[in-house]
């Protein structure tokens, strides 16, 4: 049988595009209320195609009649095509609003779009008494499909006191009471509705979905047997159908009447897309035995022969995301994403894709629309959560989904830590430890939070909980490798680390596999000053994932702690000799270092010797940092064609790299050829979608250009779209130019959002300074220091700030500054400046002569030196 579905696309689609005109515009001619009158002939004899046909052609006679176009659109209804429905009414609503917004407010509801369906019915009041019971059934329905069925069944009963043969409100009825788990109560409101003269084979199925769902299966197959000898007969399949068949086929398979349900499944396959099925079938089946560019075909053949398949879509996006096609997967997702209806996995992918692209707020958007239509979906809240908390301004709208989150599954422990970071980020020890704490109640078998536990307990020096938690996990989980490995850490933060060595050599020894162990273990050894024996533990820990570097460069940067380079070189290879991958990654670990160290030959030497078409990807990236250090050489010299086929060869060995691809366009611009690195820009963005990367290199080649301006509201609105904070050294920058005021805000913005990163709180801590805001410069600059206490720059200030109001702390900040960095005339200036302060002129003469010999064209520091003369 033809697939209607596909019948009622073609007779959408051959529709004339809607011409919005006034609402008094509605005359209707003779020959189209004749195609009207015969639709409804056709639809009371049950021939629904004709009646389509006929609507069809009093729509082609009155193209600006909305009328036909809301019969059209609940016909579709009538026959399950509500996306069919909405779709032709929803260009008419701002014009039409009154004539359009019922029927499409009831398109959605039968869509599962509940929210836009409430949206739709606040925009009008109706006009009759059958449109205002019309407009409470809509509502009702959709506070059912919202998640609340008592107050839902409240509505639908309101409407049949008023109306008690209404139809609707009977089914509306039945299916709250279901909801509720009130199958008894459905039970009896359905024999009480039901004419055994003439059923209502809907009544009869919900009927039958009550007994089923009682438990009594028999029953159910009777009266859904009863159901289907009461069906219309129509010349369509329409829902109530299927929707019957597919029940009694599922109770008869219970029963174990299978001959019976495969009669009911014969007729269900016979009337549907069976070849889009099978392809789903196909696409699904290959995702799952990883064949994912077969499933990608696959896909893209259901799309071409159904473009309107919102589910292949869907999948093809995801699919297209995984294969690393982020500006394919993102443009499929965001064409066919609805927040309201989509399956949460859907919506994880787009949101992940929008993330990736910097579009943090608009990701947001869509989960705030999302939750707001399943407020009880704990994956989606904890989506929305996480993403909050990542914007300045949202934390406690991240705050408040994670908490309910949480309360609706307190498995989701994870969300536990992850308020516990936020909380930490916001100087809150003890309410990150409160988290912690109920995550390890309610699971603490979730190694990576109970890991953080352990950790934040040593940090804020609970020394007796971390003992209690010791000995709960070796009780509770004696024979589990991640509960020794916790217990031995909190030995070695207790101070007890003998115990916690011998525990991890016992536990390494039985489970050599175990690479966290081993790393732990080389931890510990370095801590006791064992560092040999620790770059030996991390080899045999690198031996286990030869493709990850990071275990063999610890292993090499402790064995350098004793050794030259050379040494370490040749200890390395000793040591990965007899494992061909990891003697390729030893290798491709020394070329690195070669090339940071400058000797670009003796890394190619080391690299010559591995062939390129076995190459593991730590050599291939190798390779690729080679070639980038070489195209970085020839800058000097000018030669931008070798770079440029330096920099397509580094791309070439790592495609996925975003550093490697925005090379070309940085030596278009050194070369002056800015067209071409902006054309290079718009390529690599295409790829990897809005990445900040891509943002601050187009911003800053707009500023090469002579158009600062430009740069600055593109990297404004950019800022405002993401809320990425890795934005925001560059349009701070580019403000202190073209927008001063905006500097305060952006500072304290992202010193808010990132209290841990110094070059934040550096950037705010200047910006007060200058001006004048000594004492909270002064806060900053000392955060700085109690993180990195040899910071020149916070100890020059901060020595600067303090040299009135307290002269022996800035004697003390000046004098460490000037002995990290003797050479610096600034910081000799303030040195001298202080102890002049302090009555010390002739030291402080002496300290201020050298700053001048350094910076000679300084008039500042001169007039220092001049006023220091003075006072001797």
């Amino acid at each position: 049988m033809t697939n209607f579905r596909h019948l009622l696309l073609i007779g959408a689609l051959a529709l004339p595009l809607p011409m919005l005109t006034g609402c008094g515009d509605q005359a209707e001619t003779s020959e189209a209320l004749s195609h009207i009158a015969r639709s409804d002939t056709y639809v009371e004899q049950g021939q629904y195609r004709p009646a389509l046909l006929e609507i069809k052609n009093a729509i082609q006679k009155e193209p600006n009649n909305v009328n036909h176009l809301v019969q059209l659109a609940s016909l579709y209804l009538e026959l399950g095509a509500a996306r069919e429905a909405s779709d032709l009414l929803e260009p008419w609503l701002e014009d039409q609003t009154q004539a359009v917004a019922l029927t499409l407010a009831k398109a959605y509801v039968a869509r599962g779009k509940h929210l836009s369906a409430v949206e739709t019915l606040d925009r009008i009041e109706p006009e009759s008494e059958a449109a205002e019971l019309e407009h409470k059934l809509v509502r009702a329905e959709a506070l059912r499909q919202s998640g609340k069925p008592q107050q839902a069944l409240a509505g639908f009963q309101a409407v049949h006191e008023r109306s008690s043969d209404n139809r609707e409100a009977l089914i509306g009825i039945l299916r709250s009471r279901i909801d509720l788990g009130d199958a008894d109560q459905a039970v009896a409101t359905a024999d009480n509705a039901i004419d055994p003269q003439n059923p209502d084979p809907e009544l009869l199925f919900l009927k039958g979905l009550a007994l089923y769902k009682q438990g009594q299966v028999e029953s159910a197959i009777e009266v859904l047997t009863e159901a289907t000898g009461a069906l219309p007969s129509v010349d369509v399949f329409l829902p109530v159908r299927r929707d019957l068949l597919t029940l009694l086929s599922q109770a008869l398979t219970q029963q174990g009447r299978i001959t019976e349900a495969q009669l009911y499944n014969r007729i269900l396959a016979e009337n549907t897309d069976t070849d889009a099925r099978e392809r789903a079938k196909a696409a699904v089946s290959a995702i799952q035995s990883g064949n994912l560019e077969e499933a990608r075909v696959t896909l893209q053949d259901m799309l071409q022969l159904d473009p309107e398949n919102e589910q292949a879509a869907l999948m093809l996006g995801a699919l297209n995301l995984q294969l690393g096609d982020l500006s394919e997967g993102a443009g499929l997702l965001a064409e066919n994403l609805d927040p309201e209806t989509s399956p949460t996995p859907f919506i994880r992918a787009a949101t992940l894709a929008q993330v990736e692209q910097g579009q943090r707020k608009d990701a947001l958007a869509n989960l705030s629309r999302a939750i707001e239509a399943r407020p009880n979906d704990p994956d989606l809240l904890a989506m929305h959560g996480v993403l909050a908390l990542s914007l300045p301004g949202r934390a406690d709208e991240g705050v408040a989904s994670i908490s309910k989150a949480l309360g609706l599954n307190p498995q989701m422990t994870r969300l536990n830590l992850a308020l516990a970071r936020h909380h930490l980020s916001q100087g809150q020890p003890q309410q990150a430890l409160g988290q912690l704490r109920m995550a390890f109640a309610n699971n603490p078998a979730d190694w990576p939070t109970t890991s953080s536990y352990v950790g934040e307990l040593l940090r804020q020096d609970e020394l007796g909980e971390a003992r209690e938690i010791r000995d709960s996990l070796l009780n509770g989980y004696p024979d589990s490798p991640q509960a020794i490995l916790m217990a031995s850490l909190v030995d070695a933060g207790l101070e007890n680390n003998e115990r916690a060595l011998t525990r991890l050599k016992e536990l390494t020894t039985k489970q050599a596999d175990y690479q966290p162990g081993l790393i732990a273990l080389a931890n510990l050894q370095t801590k006791l000053e064992r560092t040999e024996a620790a770059a030996e533990t991390m080899v045999k820990a690198a031996k286990l994932t030869p493709q990850n570097l990071e275990p063999l460069r610890q292993a090499g940067r402790l064995y350098a702690m004793t050794h030259s380079m050379d040494e370490v070189a040749e200890w390395l290879k000793t040591q990965t000799g007899d494992d061909p991958e990891l003697s390729n990654s030893g290798a491709a670990l020394i070329a690195m270092v070669q090339v940071r160290q400058g000797e670009l030959e003796a890394a190619a030497n080391t690299l010559a010797g591995i062939d390129a078409d076995t190459a593991s990807e730590p050599v291939k990236h190798a390779k690729a940092r080679l070639l980038v250090a070489q195209a970085e050489g020839l800058i000097g010299d000018e030669d931008w064609a070798k770079a440029q086929a330096n920099a397509t060869q580094a791309i070439a060995l790592q495609p996925a790299h975003l550093g490697f691809a925005l090379l070309p366009a940085r030596l278009y611009q050194l070369e002056g050829k800015q067209q071409e690195a902006m054309a290079q820009l718009d390529e690599v963005e295409a790829r990897f979608g809005a990445r900040p990367e891509i943002v601050v290199s187009r911003a800053s080649l707009l500023q090469q250009m002579d158009r600062a301006d430009e740069a600055y509201r593109y990297l404004e609105e950019q800022w405002q779209a993401s809320q990425d904070q890795r934005m925001l050294p560059a349009l701070i920058s580019l403000a202190e130019t073209q927008d001063p005021d905006r500097v305060d805000e952006l500072t304290q913005t992202w010193a808010g959002q990132a209290p841990g990163n110094l070059q934040a709180q550096m950037k705010r801590a200047n910006y007060l300074m200058q001006q004048g805001n000594d004492a909270a410069a002064a806060r900053h600059y000392q955060e700085i220091l109690d993180r990195q206490p040899n910071n020149i720059l916070a100890l020059n200030n901060l020595a600067w700030l303090l040299r009135e109001s307290s002269p022996a702390r800035a004697l003390e900040l000046a004098q460490r500054a000037s002995e990290l960095a003797p050479d610096n005339p600034a910081v000799l200036d303030t040195y001298g400046w202080v102890l002049h302060l302090q009555g010390k002129h002739r030291e402080a003469m002496a300290v201020i002569e050298k700053a001048l010999a350094a910076a000679p064209q300084s008039e500042e520091i001169a007039d220092h030196l001049e006023q220091v003369k003075q006072a001797m």
